[in-house]
């Protein structure tokens, strides 16, 4: 089968958006890791297990469409709790893992996602994809097509870039501070 101009294009983005991001990665002290922003409930740690993990959200939404008829819900979920959940439980799954983990499950992951984007036919591209909890002014389900969907895909990592940066550019509050160096001192006598 071969591969639609307009899917490899999104890839390419997509390839471009990680690129940059791996690059931010490498360039990251490991201690900044757990710093977070003020206006995001998310360290900088919590954004790279995101991105390492919900590109397998991709590879279930581009088999999905493969088969019409089938509804298309980003995760599988019809419920916004159970979207939020999902999306929790992939980044809980990976929590153990040390950054140079994170990015290679990140590539693994987004091989799997870009090997099933690639094999959408030009019909699986105008299927109707929902989010959960995404509503338009009627309070009904809003619908994209998948052709939007896999843009906003091709672009996700620069948001989490940019978290990342604003994360690791926030100095550690004072009370962190304090109580690293207290840990790092031993027990109190």
């Amino acid at each position: 089968m071969a591969v639609i101009p307009e899917v490899r294009t999104l890839v390419e983005r997509a390839s471009a958006r990680r690129h940059v991001l791996e690059g931010l990665i490498e360039s990251i002290p490991e201690e900044f890791w757990g710093r977070q922003a003020q206006d995001d409930g998310w360290t900088a740690l919590d954004h790279l297990r995101h991105v390492a993990t919900v590109d397998g959200m991709v590879v279930e939404l581009a088999e999905a469409a493969r088969h019409p008829g089938k509804g298309l819900w980003v995760g599988g979920a019809t419920d916004p709790a159970e979207l939020e959940g999902r999306r929790l439980a992939l980044m809980v799954a990976v929590a153990g893992q040390t950054v140079e983990e994170l990015v290679e499950t990140m590539r693994a992951s987004r091989e799997e996602a870009v090997e099933a984007v690639l094999a959408l036919s030009q019909g699986a591209l105008d299927g109707e994809v929902r989010v959960a909890g995404v509503l338009t002014a009627w309070g009904e389900p809003h619908t994209f097509s998948l052709r939007a969907y896999l843009g906003a895909w091709a672009e996700h990592d620069g948001a989490h870039e940019a978290a990342i940066r604003r994360a690791v550019e926030t100095p550690p509050d004072f009370t962190t501070l304090t109580l690293a160096a207290r840990r790092g001192r031993g027990p109190s006598r």
